[in-house]
């Protein structure tokens, strides 16, 4: 993923966390988005190391996450978006995909 996609953590995550302009929610995933200026969709992940202990599982549960955003990147609104992991994900591959899937469906239905 180009570094122009990415959101730092040190660059924005606070913003984003303190007054998001949406949130939406499942089971495992909580996403953040607001609005921005840049003419595209950015996105950053947090995950707790406290819910992932070994890097290893965070680093596939962020690749997961980064490769479905640049699936739907083009049908998406120019925002900023975090992806929250509630909790530990190793091992629950299908259950993150679809999660993933019905909120980036609420984003491109409204982009219409």
């Amino acid at each position: 993923m180009s570094p122009k996609r990415s959101i730092s953590s040190k660059e924005g995550f606070g913003d984003i966390f303190d007054r998001p302009d949406q949130k939406h929610s499942t089971k495992n995933i909580l996403l953040l988005s607001k609005d921005n200026s840049l003419g595209f969709s950015r996105i950053g992940v947090a995950i707790r190391k406290k819910d992932n202990r070994l890097a290893v599982d965070r680093n596939n549960i962020k690749r997961k996450i980064k490769g479905s955003f640049l699936a739907k990147v083009l049908e998406l609104p120019h925002k900023d978006f975090i992806v929250y992991v509630k909790k530990n994900l190793k091992g629950k591959e299908e259950e993150l995909k679809k999660d993933l899937d019905k909120i980036w469906e609420k984003f491109t239905s409204n982009n219409d």
